[in-house]
């Protein structure tokens, strides 16, 4: 994975960090997504693995096709890999379970995860 420091980003917070590592990452990949982050600042980090300690958020990015590692302003880490060519889903669902939101293909998800989501057996969303 190849690792840029943009030191010389002038950044104040989060949203001004992720802002500038898009556009470096939009210079050097079709299609950027964000894999995994870090934010030195706070001590949030995602994925937030359960159980997970340390840089268990790096790991994840380095073993889900993390291409590219920006380092904004010391504080601020992003690891990008390319969507070019990966298969666009049709449809996404987003279903909250215990508090927590979580997004599934709709031909992946369950009868119960169908149920959650308001659509009848026939097929179709009710309403």
């Amino acid at each position: 994975m190849q690792r840029i420091a943009l030191s010389d980003t002038p950044v104040n917070n989060f949203v001004q960090a992720r802002r500038a590592a898009v556009d470096k990452a939009g210079q050097m990949l079709d299609q950027p997504v964000i894999v995994a982050w870090k934010d030195d600042t706070s001590g949030k980090f995602a994925p937030d693995i359960p159980g997970g300690k340390g840089d268990r958020w790096h790991d994840y990015g380095e073993a889900n096709e993390g291409e590219i590692e920006l380092d904004v302003a010391g504080a601020y880490h992003f690891i990008f890999t390319d969507a070019e060519g990966f298969e666009q889903p049709d449809s996404i669902a987003t279903l909250d379970h215990e508090g927590k939101q979580f997004m599934c293909l709709n031909d992946a998800c369950t009868e119960e995860d169908k149920q959650k989501l308001g659509y009848f057996a026939g097929g179709g969303h009710g309403g």
